[in-house]
């Protein structure tokens, strides 16, 4: 018999939207909605029946009675950044400390149109961006044309979607490959030239009494214990140095040979860049060449044109890194000598020891800087909360829709009960969420979706992270690991429990109960020191980061830890020996939490 057709899971897709906070299992009549990335799911309607125990002489079962329903199941994914940071939040009962989507938009559709226009031609994003605001932009060869600014309004027209900003220091400039705009919400401190870093020798990043971080202190975004991302320009203070000089125009044929320490780029003049009317026509046009190697990812240097010179900037911080000449055909090309950065630790992540108005004092201790100039301070934060007033629960509705065969499934009241994440070699980053809900309603058209009152927010487009080119470095203590690791995981239980009542098929509500977050790690056995932590009952810290291919930063730290297992012994001819390590996870009593993750948009030097 002709059929329509079957579900097929590659049409499956799933949507969701937070509920109120106060209004557990019910679906909000609008808002925003957005899809999410997953490689399976197995949540389900499921209900409990019991048989009847009546006496009968035929020896039948007189009835099958149900008795509750509820709604779980577990959603599987691969860790992306930004891709399941809300259901993160909702699984510590926290919040982050500053909101942000990773929503990014790349390639020639993405254009500097104005002094203070960003255009994103093909389609309406008006949605995505809010005045207020923090984004960056990327990828551009004009100087000022990448960086971070705030938005002021967003409008669309002509199927063409402009981002304009307070900020007017844009040059107009068409798109390429990879030209690149992005939230970056993240900037606690945007834009600063007040900023200072370790003045005297000390420990700390200070706004010389223009209180800098007051605003940020005052709404909970930078606190003790917290990461931050500190983005000082890229100047001879933070990268590896050399000039070029014309003293004249220079010739066609002339040509210069750059290296970043791994890869070598030679760009001849009248092929890769002008000779112009001027040695600054000149100077500009090799700074672009360099400039849009840079931005193809095929050399790490940023170059930065004056009057006849271009300086060139080696992101690398390579000693190898340098420019020498190959031909200079009328002798009007002088190459300088490469200079070591005197400060390059003044940009990166660093860790809040105690946070003030005008002061952070932070680890490692900063180079001294005087005046970096303009600098950002990113931090975006979530700890489960040891400030009881800080607990919410949360909850969302979830649309598990099967599309080519228009059926639907709409999950209520679905609150995360477990959150795990896998870190091993030569494999994708991968995660786990299992949801205890209320009730499930089928349905053959979608309820939310992009249609009424709803708005649909696509996915997101970040990269999967792997465990062998994402992940930087796993820490004790804060220092890094000295052993080799082949895994790590972490095991997030919040130990949920339905709340069933008399009168109610489903359950009336979902109980939270202790946090509990415990996991692995296999190391390969060099030292003892592991092995005594464990023998010791030593109390020390874990942490991992993952970078993906744009840049986003997340890192992860457990900052209590006691290790439970850590059997050592051979196992079998021709095997690796290690350490599988079983850790388990208390309050620390300075951070107040158990679990704290800091994430940032792009940390790319721009």
């Amino acid at each position: 018999m002709p059929t329509a057709g079957f579900a097929d899971s590659n049409r499956a897709s799933i949507r969701f939207i937070a509920e109120d906070t106060a209004d557990w299992g019910v679906t909000p009549a609008s808002g925003n909605v957005r899809e999410l990335r997953f490689t399976s799911s197995s949540l389900v309607a499921s209900k409990e029946t019991v048989v009847s125990d009546e006496l009968r002489a035929d020896r039948m079962v007189s009835s099958v009675i149900e008795v509750s329903a509820m709604t779980e199941g577990d959603i599987n994914f691969e860790f992306s950044a930004g891709s399941h940071d809300d259901f993160l939040q909702a699984f510590v009962l926290g919040a982050w400390s500053r909101p942000m989507s990773f929503d990014f938009w790349k390639g020639n559709t993405v254009s500097i149109t104005g002094v203070s226009a960003i255009a994103i031609s093909g389609g309406d994003y008006t949605d995505y961006f809010t005045a207020g605001r923090y984004i960056k932009t990327e990828g551009f060869i004009g100087a000022t044309n990448n960086g971070y600014n705030t938005i002021a309004s967003v409008a669309f027209g002509a199927g063409v979607t402009t981002v304009t900003i307070t900020e007017t220091d844009l040059v107009a400039e068409a798109g390429t490959a990879y030209t690149k705009i992005m939230d970056a919400n993240d900037v606690t401190v945007l834009n600063s030239s007040a900023l200072r870093l370790g003045t005297a020798g000390a420990a700390t990043i200070d706004s010389n009494s223009g209180n800098a971080f007051a605003s940020a202190i005052a709404a909970g975004q930078l606190v003790a214990g917290q990461k931050i991302y500190v983005d000082t320009p890229v100047s001879d203070v933070t990268f590896r140095n050399n000039t070029v000089t014309w003293t004249g125009t220079g010739a066609d044929a002339d040509s210069l040979s750059i290296t970043d320490g791994t890869e070598i780029v030679a760009l001849v003049a009248g092929v890769d860049y002008t000779t112009g009317g001027t040695a600054t026509d000149t100077a500009l046009s090799f700074a672009n060449a360099v400039n849009a190697e840079r931005v193809a990812g095929r050399l790490n240097v940023k170059a930065v044109p004056a009057v006849g010179v271009v300086t060139l900037f080696f992101l690398s911080n390579s000693a190898l890194a340098d420019v020498t000449e190959v031909v200079d055909g009328n002798t009007e090309i002088a190459v300088g000598t490469a200079a070591a950065a005197s400060a390059a630790g003044a940009r990166g992540v660093f860790t809040i020891v105690n946070a003030a108005d005008d002061v952070l004092t932070v680890t490692p201790t900063p180079p001294t800087v005087a005046a970096p100039g303009v600098t950002s301070v990113k931090a975006s934060m979530l700890r489960n909360p040891g400030d009881l007033a800080d607990i919410t629960a949360q909850s969302f509705s979830l649309e598990t829709s099967f599309n080519d065969v228009d059926k639907h499934f709409l999950m209520t009241g679905m609150r995360v009960g477990t959150f795990s994440m896998d870190v091993s070699t030569g494999a994708i980053v991968t995660g786990t969420m299992a949801f205890n809900g209320k009730e499930t309603t089928p349905a053959s058209a979608e309820v939310i979706g992009d249609a009424g009152s709803y708005t649909l927010f696509t996915t997101t487009a970040t990269e999967v992270m792997n465990a062998t080119t994402n992940v930087g470095d796993i820490t004790k203590n804060g220092s890094i690991l000295a052993s080799a690791v082949q895994s790590i995981t972490l095991e997030g239980d919040a130990t949920l429990r339905n709340q069933m009542a008399v009168g109610s098929k489903f359950p009336r509500g979902i109980g939270t109960g202790r946090f509990n977050l415990t996991g692995t790690m296999t190391a390969y056995f060099e030292t003892l020191e592991l092995y005594s932590h464990f023998i010791n009952h030593d109390t020390i810290s874990l942490g991992f980061d993952f970078t993906d291919l744009d840049f986003n930063h997340y890192v992860f730290t457990v900052p209590a830890v006691k290790i439970t297992s850590d059997p050592v012994s051979p196992t079998g001819i021709d095997e690796d020996i290690t350490e599988e390590m079983e850790w388990t996870a208390f309050r620390d009593a300075s951070t107040a939490c158990m679990l704290q993750v800091d994430r940032f948009s792009s940390i790319k030097p721009e």
